[in-house]
């Protein structure tokens, strides 16, 4: 008896073989492949949107861009640093204000003075006049009864023509009024008529000038200091005028003029300048005066606080302490006159 043959597997063997075989020789290769997935399918494909295109960039912007991608390296150590204050008009350090050329300083004094002094008027007497013998004398506060302080008043101004050279006119003056009893008897006049013992009722009126006009020379000058050299003329007034209704006499006027030379020296210095500009420093004269039977001396020590008002232009104010003395002799009279006292003053740079 024949054995059974299994058809029915290998018929479904030689079908699946020819099915494989069919669908590898219709497929496409790797490449291909890849080529059909990424390429577009024209028919079914929609209308893309419209995108906004932003504007190009300069060449210079894309060159910095490319170059720093991201932030800018930092640069390393600092090796220098530059002044704050780099404009000629402002602070550099301790700056001293004084005028430039062509500038003008003005400036305008409280002067509270102590005021005192002598006149001799005759100088000498043909009368013994008690312990003071033959030379006549009196005293402006305790003889002819003037106040023994007073505000006076200074005003100055300066004008620098060239970079160290400039000239300057100062004017001191004031009206002085009093009156009273005198406690001695003195000479004031006349040899015959002004004769004032004590007890007697009098009124005097002292009208005093002082006036300074010399050329200053800036010796030594640098951003922090100036010490400057001035000569000049220097001219005073004083008139004293006296009333004595019971002396046999109503007015009595002593009016005489004093012309002399002065030289002086200023020192200024820088001491510090704040971080808004302003400026504290020293300011210190020293004058003499001689010549034509006088002598005296102008002595000034002070502070001063500057505060810039524009570029070269300065406000101050100033105080301190000063000493005003001048004395004339002659043959027919003789006067000395002295303030001393504090002061403050106010001006400007422009």
């Amino acid at each position: 008896m024949l054995r059974r043959i299994p058809y029915t597997p290998l018929v479904c063997l030689v079908v699946f073989m020819s099915t494989f075989l069919a669908a590898g020789a219709g497929a496409a290769g790797p490449d291909e492949s890849l080529e059909i997935l990424l390429k577009p399918n024209k028919a079914g494909q929609s209308a893309s949107p419209t995108i906004y295109k932003a504007p190009s960039r300069s060449a210079a912007r894309r060159g910095a861009a490319q170059a720093y991608p991201y932030a800018p390296p930092f640069p390393g150590a600092i090796s220098k640093v530059k002044p704050i204050f780099k404009a000629p008009c402002g602070p550099i350090g301790c700056l001293l204000p004084h005028p430039r050329e062509r500038q003008w300083e003005l400036g305008a004094q409280a002067f509270f003075a102590r005021t005192k002094g002598t006149v001799q008027w005759p100088r000498y007497s043909q009368y013994f006049i008690g312990y003071q013998g033959w030379e006549n004398w009196a005293d402006l506060n305790a003889d002819l009864q003037l106040p023994d302080h007073k505000v006076l008043l200074d005003l100055s101004a300066r004008y620098q023509f060239k970079p160290n050279w400039g000239v300057r006119y100062e004017v001191l003056f004031d009206e002085v009024n009093g009156g009273g009893y005198p406690t001695r008897q003195f000479l004031f006049g006349s040899q015959t008529t002004g004769f004032i013992t004590w007890g007697q009722q009098i009124q005097t009126k002292w009208e005093h000038a002082y006036h300074r006009l010399a050329l200053v020379y800036d010796a030594v000058r640098t951003p922090q200091s100036v010490i400057s050299v001035a000569a000049g003329w220097v001219h005073a007034d004083n008139k004293i005028s006296l009333n004595c209704s019971y002396c046999g006499f109503y007015t009595s006027v002593f009016s005489k003029s004093i012309d002399s030379m002065i030289v002086e020296m200023e020192f200024k210095r820088c001491l510090r300048t704040a971080a808004n500009g302003g400026t504290f420093s020293w300011d210190h004269k020293a004058a003499v005066i001689f010549m034509d039977d006088v002598e005296g001396f102008d002595l000034e020590a002070a502070g001063r606080y500057s505060i810039p008002v524009n570029c070269g232009r300065w406000g101050f104010v100033k105080g301190g302490y000063r000493f005003v003395q001048l004395k004339k002799s002659q043959t027919d009279y003789a006067l000395t006159t002295t303030f001393e006292g504090g002061f403050v003053e106010g001006g400007f740079i422009f």
